[in-house]
């Protein structure tokens, strides 16, 4: 009996000390899970800004020619010379390449005997007819002797239009053998040497205008339907921030609809001085903060936030204020002024601080920690 009552003893013993190890494991784990909950989650906080930055009211754009062109070889022939190199400055109509003209002057020459042919035959034919024509009206030729005589005179016609045609066609064979600069500009490829034989289509040279550049530019929309054609804008080249000066000459008809932005066309001005000197393919940035202040633009008033601190829908959304430590939801009214931004228009103060991604799940009381 005492061997009994000392095993149930035992027993009991080790039952109790099993309970409380697994009170002892379970309870931190609680305790941790509500630590957890009560942890502040860290956010990044935006004040509204009360005038928008001259920054978001440029557009960085390209520069490019006005005057570009792939030369390509018009006829078939070895290249006899090659005149120009990559970098060299040409002049409208200067030679810059020659093809073998040898077969070329050839049938310039037979064409020509050929015209000349024509034309002998054609003189003989008018002399005819007009003789044949003055017997047959005193009647002595019959009237098919005539008709014979018109006939030979026409075919004559047409022989030696022929033969012109030929002629200027072997000219043209020959002239398109001298490849030419279309406008002035700079080389700027050669695919091609001395030596190699071409055929019509070839692509030999590379020709760019460098004193006639425009910018292509992609405007917001927003912002695009205050910019009229001749619009003097100031821009910078990148990365030296040279400053120039561009004239508005074209503005886009439709909108991207993935960057919501209109293509500008701006002419680059002669600079007043040294100032930047532009290459085709450089960036640069449009200041167009001048248009807006001359506008009286009303978007450049007001409280803008990035788009990102907002969780909206057309006008009505609502933002994440940091209220005491915690997270407050605030509905608020906004209107889109530019691409990364909205202007609040009702439910938000100046001196609000609001999370600055509002995509963030949180919720009203929420304890956070705003962190830079």
């Amino acid at each position: 009996m005492k061997t009994f009552m000392k095993a149930a003893a035992v027993a009991v013993a080790v039952v109790v000390t099993g309970c409380g190890g697994g009170d002892k494991a379970v309870v931190p784990q609680a305790s941790a899970a509500q630590q957890a909950v009560r942890k502040p989650v860290g956010v990044r906080a935006v004040t509204p800004a009360t005038q928008l930055e001259a920054s978001v009211l440029k557009a960085t754009g390209s520069v490019r020619s006005k005057q570009s062109a792939t030369l390509s070889a018009q006829a078939s022939g070895t290249l006899t010379r090659v005149s120009v190199d990559v970098g060299d400055t040409v002049k409208r109509g200067q030679v810059l390449a020659q093809l073998d003209t040898s077969n070329a002057r050839i049938a310039v020459n037979q064409a020509r005997a050929s015209k000349a042919a024509a034309d002998a035959a054609l003189d003989g034919a008018t002399s005819e007819v007009e003789r044949t024509r003055v017997l047959a009206r005193s009647g002595s030729l019959p009237r098919a002797s005539l008709d014979k005589a018109e006939v030979g005179f026409r075919q004559a016609q047409a022989q030696a239009q022929q033969a012109a045609a030929a002629l200027d066609s072997a000219q043209e064979s020959v002239r398109d053998a001298t490849l030419t600069a279309p406008f002035d500009g700079v080389i700027t490829s050669k695919s091609r040497n001395q030596g190699d034989y071409v055929s019509p289509g070839t692509a030999i040279f590379g020709l760019v205008n460098t004193q006639a550049l425009e910018v292509r530019a992609p405007v917001p929309e927003s912002l695009v339907d205050r910019v009229s054609v001749g619009t003097v804008v100031k821009g910078t080249l990148n990365p030296s921030g040279a400053p120039f000066e561009a004239k508005v000459k074209s503005l886009g008809a439709t909108i991207d609809e993935q960057t919501r932005t209109v293509e500008v066309l701006a002419e680059v001005l002669p600079p007043k001085d040294a100032g930047a000197r532009l290459r085709a393919g450089a960036l640069v940035e449009l200041d167009f903060s001048s248009v807006a202040a001359s506008d009286n633009a009303p978007e450049q008033a007001g409280l803008f936030l990035p788009t990102q601190a907002v969780n909206a829908r057309g006008q009505q959304g609502f933002v994440w204020v940091v209220q005491d430590g915690k997270a407050q939801r605030r509905d608020v009214k906004v209107e889109r002024v530019l691409p990364g931004f909205v202007r609040v228009v009702q439910g938000l103060g100046s001196a609000d601080r609001v999370v600055a991604d509002a995509s963030l799940p949180l919720q009203d009381g929420t304890a956070l920690q705003v962190v830079q």
